[in-house]
């Protein structure tokens, strides 16, 4: 890359036959100039420019060169330029499948920021738990919070999720703070039932040992906005993702139990039907929500 770099100064201290003047237009010194053109001769092996004190010019080389690399900097440049444009001009539909409780509580907050930077692009969003078939159903990308299974598709990894166990402060002082997760067992939880063991709740100590617990409550179900409200109404204590109930404890709605014990984590993926035929849409909006974390 630095090789390009140099070539592209180069070819700008070969057009204007001045390290001074070409310096300027490229905002560096003269100084890194000259450095540059000479790494390039040094690299070739031959001389390109000659030096005086009076003026500069270039060899038979230097000419042969200059031509070549003009022409190829050229391409370059119009390539970018072809690429950046077709980002900026995104148009279509981008049509997104996402979990219910991610899409509301994430994917919808950052979703408007992308569309006003791609202001010809349509987007569909489907938002459901279950998993969409998103070549037979036609998404262009779906967000899965999961462990993936090798299915052929392609996943890029967003980011982690962690679960948090939590309760209202209504609750804790009814009920009492668990200090273990084995405390849970006595308590009214909150149970999402679209894990693999809704009522087993697995935690990890600072050490890494695995701690589980096998959990009853009142209230089950397969969406986490839905558990939420019932934590904000002081019915019970869940263990739920944290970007669910973030704001919550932030604004003190909620509070944290089981300090010294983590829940486990889950990773965020974007996941298209095949890396070679990726279009446009799908690589901006996968590559805007890494960007955002």
């Amino acid at each position: 890359m630095n090789e390009l770099v140099d070539l592209r100064v180069f070819v700008e201290v070969a057009k204007r036959l001045s390290f001074t003047d070409a310096a300027t237009n490229l905002g560096i010194n003269k100084s890194a100039a000259s450095k540059a053109v000479s790494r390039t001769e040094e690299r070739l092996g031959v001389k390109l420019i000659q030096r005086s004190t009076r003026r500069l010019s270039l060899t038979e080389e230097g000419s042969r060169l200059f031509e070549k690399a003009s022409v190829a900097l050229s391409s370059i440049a119009e390539a970018e330029q072809e690429i950046t444009h077709n980002q900026q001009q995104l148009k279509g539909k981008l049509r997104i499948a996402a979990p219910m409780s991610y899409g509301l509580t994430t994917l919808i907050k950052r979703i408007p920021e992308f569309m006003n930077k791609h202001p010809k692009l349509t987007v569909e969003l489907h938002l459901e738990d279950k998993i969409s078939e998103i070549i037979g159903e036609g998404f262009d990308v779906a967000i899965r919070i999961a462990e993936l299974k090798d299915s052929g598709l392609v996943a890029r990894k967003l980011g982690e999720i962690e679960h948090l166990t939590v309760a209202s402060s209504a609750y804790l002082r009814q009920y009492g703070v668990p200090d273990h997760p084995a405390d849970l067992s006595k308590h009214k939880c909150l149970i999402y039932t679209y894990r693999s063991s809704p009522k087993q709740w697995v935690y990890f100590d600072a050490q890494g040992q695995e701690r589980s617990v096998n959990v009853t409550g009142t209230f089950e179900s397969n969406n986490s906005l839905a558990i939420r409200e019932c934590l904000l109404k002081g019915l019970g204590i869940a263990l739920i993702p944290a970007f669910v109930v973030q704001e919550d404890i932030q604004a003190g709605r909620l509070e944290t139990v089981l300090p010294g014990y983590f829940g486990f984590k889950r990773n965020v993926y974007a996941v298209i039907p095949d890396r070679k035929h990726i279009n446009s849409k799908s690589r901006a909006f996968i590559d805007f929500l890494k960007e955002k974390g």
